[in-house]
């Protein structure tokens, strides 16, 4: 039974699944690859600036598909952006150190972005915060622009 329904599963996504999907020309997945890499690195940049409000600036809620943070799911990025403000109060910066990322054109308008690494929060005190984190994010083209639609980011210390 087990060897059917594997053989099954294996016949749809190689057969099924692959004619469903948008075929993108390598020139079209090297493109929006390339546009989303740019803008990522200018948000991550932001993000070791603290610079919430050019965070929000990248962000667009208007699928409602949410935002998920160590385990807290915000609907609204507004009310995540909120929370983060309020506890950057003690942190002077971070800094942010991939060790994997990976960008993926999923479609022409849509690029799914992950990558693994380690940060380091120092607060005003001095005391640094080593944590180790993941993420995920889900670019969209929006009139013209790529933004964040969906986001999964957790860590750990």
């Amino acid at each position: 039974m087990k060897t059917n329904i594997s053989f099954a599963l294996v016949f749809f996504f190689v057969f099924i699944g692959n004619s469903m999907g948008q075929k993108l020309s390598d020139q079209q997945k090297t493109k929006a690859e390339a546009e989303v890499g740019a803008i990522f690195k200018t948000m991550v940049k932001a993000g070791e600036a603290l610079d919430y409000d050019a965070l929000s600036k990248g962000v667009d809620d208007q699928n409602h598909a949410g935002f998920i943070v160590n385990n807290g799911f915000y609907t609204k990025y507004d009310s995540l952006s909120n929370l983060l403000k309020g506890r950057v109060g003690g942190v002077s910066k971070q800094s942010i150190v991939f060790q994997k990322q990976k960008i993926t054109a999923i479609t022409e308008d849509v690029v799914l972005v992950i990558a693994i690494g380690d940060s380091t929060v120092e607060l005003i005190n001095g005391t640094q915060i080593p944590l180790k984190f993941y993420w995920t994010f889900v670019y969209q083209r929006i009139e013209g622009q790529w933004k964040v639609v969906q986001s999964h980011q957790s860590g750990n210390r």
